[in-house]
């Protein structure tokens, strides 16, 4: 069988040095450590008398106690005391008939018809006997001298054995002394401590403080019990109407709630479910013997003689088991408690024995149980405090795994809204703006998550621009005028993709007064880019920042590839490939959205229909790849002739098609004639062949009349028919009616 490591430092010397002290406290205590006496105690000779019965009672075996039990044949008992006193002088002591408190309803010395010392009770002290009643004192007069018998006679509470001693009043008080201040100790330990858990219950919520609380309190009813001091706190005598069930239930429920502390105290529920389980079916069986016991009171007293100490018994073997598991799972301070619990179960068995008359009495056996409860319990309350630091532990891991799902939390919620915002503000925007939204976006949602005192992005040939944005704005002039400077020196600060942090200095002072800290950006090369922070201070960026803004970085990148993807996607299904204008599709758009706007507003729009002349002889003469080379040149020089508002693009074949919103038919006119003019001046060259090209125009109006755009188109297509008809190379404008039909051949 493997043992557990004995751990000497945390818990062999904690439990050698508490018995060290228990050991120290009876040594003390022990009569042999007591000072002598000034008169030494007189033999006295115990002889057993018959009962009213006929029956004898029974003496110890030692001879020298007489026993009492809760039977009805041995409830009550009657001895001789036999002892012989020297003559008085002025020096001889006060001679004493002393007997430690043993729970008996009633004990009487007397001689017959000559001396009665009077009856004393366990359940009612006398005034006379002190605060703390330790014992049963009769003075016997000071003139009595030579042989002397007296009658013993007491009636049982529970097993108990009278053990009178013939000794000086000197030594009498000696042992009431020790045994006050004993009992003094225990009570006020057990209170001082339960009033501490109690107020550390109150502080932590801790449901163990609680039970060690109840423990305390049912240690202290217990030992005030059984020391018979109970009856002087109870005020309306119900201790004193109970009787022996009073003190077995008060045993009974002691081990409850010693059996209730150790639990809480081990977590043995945690550890061996089946210990526990036993246990709390102990406390509930225990509970209610201990109520049967209040309600049948005497009946049960002969049960009772039995049945309380192998309660006692059974209790301390499960308590021995559930803090052996403890022991084993190293719970602090689990062997000290082992130890003490030993003690009381020793004790106990000690005056149980000196109870039923089977050893000798002393102070050991009274009040030995009783220091060990008050060690047990000083053990269990270290126990106890030493987790305050445990729970200090654990609470502030809470709070720091609160603070940790509060900061991502927020740091969620701060990427989910730099998200949101991108966007919404790249919905639309123009490839030169994409940059810059981007890059202020990230600025300001990174300087909620990351405290600084600038913030700068720079990105050289990112989708084919440079961008530089300051946070705040109000020091982009002076960032501006030097991050030029630095750019190459920080580019090779940041050549192995690791972020960088460096202290700022003023010139002539090597005090740092801020921390700069350089985050590389994730774009592809020959591009490249950086996030440059500035802290005031000496306070460096925390790694988790830093970790921070690479996030943010690539989120906000990635929002920026995917606008400039769908700016680029969106380009290429609007704009022919051939020649860079809109294509028939976005035209046809185009025409639609100006047209009902124009309706809507009642404002003037115009329609352009562009067709190059003799266009077909160009690819049949010089092939169609010059043919692909007029209309991209055509198409620079019409898009060069027109504004920002106006709408270019490719109808079809060698047709162009051109929208000018806002114009009139006059207008029209005029930009058409523009265009033809600039076509037919310019010089397109192909293979060293130069090319003179012209084109012809049909203009139309849109009526107000018109809701769709298909009239307007057609006069306009009309207009250009009879420009071609004409002789070409020129503009026709088509009236509001147009009467006639497009010919079959351009």
């Amino acid at each position: 069988m493997a043992f557990p490591h004995w751990d000497i430092p945390r818990h062999g010397l904690r439990a050698i040095a508490m018995v060290a002290v228990f050991l120290l406290g009876l040594y003390a205590l022990s009569p042999g450590h007591a000072e002598t006496p000034t008169a030494p105690s007189l033999a006295l000779r115990l002889s057993p008398l018959p009962d009213a019965a006929g029956r004898l009672s029974e003496l110890g075996r030692d001879g020298r106690s007489l026993r009492l039990a809760a039977t009805d044949d041995m409830r009550q008992a009657r001895a001789e005391l036999r002892f012989v006193l020297p003559p008085p002088t002025a020096e001889s002591p006060h001679w004493v008939i002393w007997m430690p408190r043993t729970p008996v309803e009633s004990v009487r010395l007397r001689v017959e018809n000559a001396w009665d010392g009077g009856s004393r009770s366990f359940l009612s002290p006398r005034r006379a006997e002190g605060p703390l009643p330790v014992g049963y004192l009769y003075r016997l007069p000071s003139t009595w001298e030579g042989e002397i018998r007296l009658e013993l006679s007491a009636t049982a509470l529970r097993n108990a054995a009278l053990r009178p001693e013939l000794i000086s009043e000197g030594r009498a008080e000696e042992y009431i002394q020790k045994a006050t201040i004993l009992t003094s100790l225990v009570y006020a330990s057990l209170f001082t401590l339960g009033l501490t858990t109690l107020a550390l219950f109150f502080a932590s919520r801790d449901a163990g403080f609680l039970s060690f609380f109840v423990f305390c309190l049912s240690a202290g009813l217990l030992l005030a019990a059984f020391n018979g001091h109970l009856s002087l706190i109870d005020p309306i005598g119900l201790f004193r109407l109970l009787g022996a069930a009073g003190l077995h239930a008060i045993a009974l429920l002691f081990v409850v709630a010693s059996l209730r502390i150790l639990l809480r105290y081990t977590d043995c529920e945690q550890s061996s479910p089946r210990l526990a389980k036993t246990a709390h079916h102990l406390c509930i069986l225990l509970a209610l013997l201990a109520g049967v016991m209040v309600a049948w009171r005497e009946r049960f007293d002969p049960f009772a003689v039995w049945l309380v100490p192998a309660a006692w018994t059974v209790g301390c073997v499960v308590a021995l088991c559930v803090l052996g598991v403890a022991w084993r799972r190293r719970v602090p301070f689990s062997a000290a408690v082992l130890v003490s619990v030993l003690g009381v179960a020793v004790g106990a068995l000690g005056g149980e024995l000196a109870a039923y008359g089977m050893i000798a009495g002393s102070l050991w056996t009274d009040y030995g149980y009783q220091l060990a409860i008050m060690l047990c319990a000083a053990t269990i309350s270290v126990g106890l405090i030493s987790r305050i630091s445990k729970y200090r532990e654990q609470r502030d891991r809470e709070q720091r795994a609160r603070a940790d799902s509060e900061r991502r939390m927020y740091r969620e919620a701060v990427r989910t809204e730099l998200l949101t915002a991108l966007q919404t503000s790249l919905r639309g925007a123009a490839h030169d703006d994409i940059q810059p939204i981007v890059f202020r976006h990230l600025l300001e949602h990174l300087r909620r998550l990351v405290p600084t005192t600038t913030a700068v992005a720079v990105a050289r040939g990112y989708h084919g621009r440079d961008t530089l944005v300051v946070q705040p704005a109000a020091y982009l002039e002076d960032i501006e005028a030097t991050i030029g400077e630095r750019l190459q020196t920080l580019r090779r600060l940041l050549a192995g993709n690791i972020e960088q942090q460096r202290p700022v200095t003023k010139t002539g002072d090597a005090t740092p007064v801020a921390i700069e800290a350089l985050v590389a950006l994730p774009v592809r090369a020959p591009a490249w880019g950086l996030i440059l922070l500035e802290r005031s201070g000496a306070t460096v960026f925390h790694p988790e920042e830093l970790t921070i803004v690479r996030e943010l970085a690539r989120l906000a990148l990635l929002q920026a590839d995917e606008a400039v993807a769908a700016l680029h996607l969106r380009h290429t299904a609007e704009v022919d490939s051939l020649t860079g204008a809109l294509n028939r599709r976005s035209l046809d758009q185009a025409l639609a959205r100006t047209f009902q706007h124009a309706h809507r507003k009642g404002a003037p729009l115009s329609v352009l229909f562009v067709d190059i002349d003799h266009f077909k002889a160009i690819n049949d003469q010089l092939g169609h790849a010059c043919g692909d080379h007029c209309l991209r040149e055509i198409a620079k020089v019409v898009d060069a002739q027109l504004s920002e508002e106006d709408i270019f693009g490719r109808y079809g074949g060698e047709e162009f098609m051109v929208i000018l919103p806002d114009r009139q038919i006059e207008m029209a006119r005029a930009v058409a004639e523009d265009i033809r003019a600039a076509i037919e001046n310019a010089e397109v060259r192909h293979q060293g062949q130069s090319l003179r090209l012209t084109v012809s125009i049909g203009v139309a109006a849109h009526l107000a009349h018109e809701t769709q755009p298909q009239f307007a188109v057609e006069r306009a297509d009309k207009a250009l028919y009879a420009a071609k008809r004409a002789g070409r190379n020129r503009v026709s404008v088509a009236p509001a009616v147009f009467a006639p039909s497009r010919p079959a051949t351009a």
